[in-house]
């Protein structure tokens, strides 16, 4: 029997496009706007469906993966979680959802989730741009963390533990846990790079560093000396989950200290969208998680 066909889409996303003044690292001001950093480069992408891969791509071989996941809380309950008392009732609640269904997957005893994000996000392709990444969903590639960042957030969140575990030469990643809020995603999906056929893929050689200044995102996510957007590689491969529903989640390292298993992704466009796609909205939670 013939092996099943598997599906693809097409679509754009942004990626590292250099600087206007030939610097290498390039700069911020969300004040003013002003910045060295040139409009993303839109990379024409073929996407395919991890729905159709067989084997699917999984948390433990790749850094991403999907799963099944029903959470407690309503699209109401989710989408107030930019209100005191509704921040509150995430982090009281869906925090721990978290935590034991990251347990579950990683094996991991340390799991510590540490901030959310709600995104809302209604573009079409061709509509955003580097001022307006804070307040839509991320449609460049780009990586939470990299290995000083990394070890910069961990060390802010859990201090002397961070400090004697990292020692230890233990194993830690940001582990993120992404849904959508209130109806199947069908415009601006996430996408995960695969780097695995990229040799010698790292931080330091297939990211560039944006250092923000005024960023309001630091009462959001804390203190991140850089950005780290993904450079263009002809051998990069691309996966997405068509029309993730309700009673699944998508988990993947945002930043991993082993290289290997560390996911760049980031929102695309797919031509695929119906024209009359619902507004997508997300939200994500961020872990800091320790392996044995």
């Amino acid at each position: 029997m013939a092996a099943a066909a598997v599906a693809s889409t097409t679509g754009l996303m942004g990626m590292w496009n250099g600087t206007k003044d030939g610097r290498e690292d390039g700069y911020i001001d969300w004040a003013s706007g002003s910045t060295n950093v040139h409009n993303p480069l839109e990379v024409k992408i073929e996407v395919e469906d991890i729905r159709t891969l067989k084997p699917q791509p999984n948390y433990g071989s790749n850094g991403y993966g999907i799963v099944k996941h029903k959470s407690s809380l309503t699209p109401e309950q989710f989408l107030a979680g930019n209100d005191a008392e509704g921040k509150k009732y995430i982090e009281d609640v869906y925090f721990k959802e978290v935590a034991e269904l990251v347990k579950q997957v990683t094996g991991s005893e340390i799991v510590v989730p540490y901030v959310f994000r709600i995104r809302q996000n209604s573009m079409k392709a061709g509509e955003f741009a580097a001022n307006k990444l804070s307040h839509a969903a991320l449609p460049v590639a780009h990586v939470d963390r990299d290995a000083i960042t990394g070890e910069d957030g961990v060390r802010e969140i859990l201090g002397d533990v961070a400090d004697e575990l990292i020692k230890q030469g233990k194993r830690y990643a940001q582990v993120n846990i992404w849904r959508t809020i209130d109806q199947p995603i069908q415009k601006w999906p996430l996408c995960f790079i695969n780097h695995s056929g990229v040799s010698g893929w790292g931080y330091d050689t297939h990211l560039a560093r944006v250092f923000p200044t005024n960023d309001p995102r630091i009462a959001i996510r804390g203190e991140k000396k850089h950005d780290s957007v993904v450079k263009y590689d002809p051998n990069y491969k691309y996966h997405y989950v068509s029309k993730l529903d309700l009673d699944e989640a998508l988990i993947f390292s945002s930043f991993d200290s082993d290289v290997t298993k560390v996911c760049p992704h980031g929102a695309f466009w797919d031509d695929a969208s119906p024209d009359d796609a619902p507004t997508r909205r997300s939200i994500e939670v961020r872990c800091w998680v320790f392996f044995d």
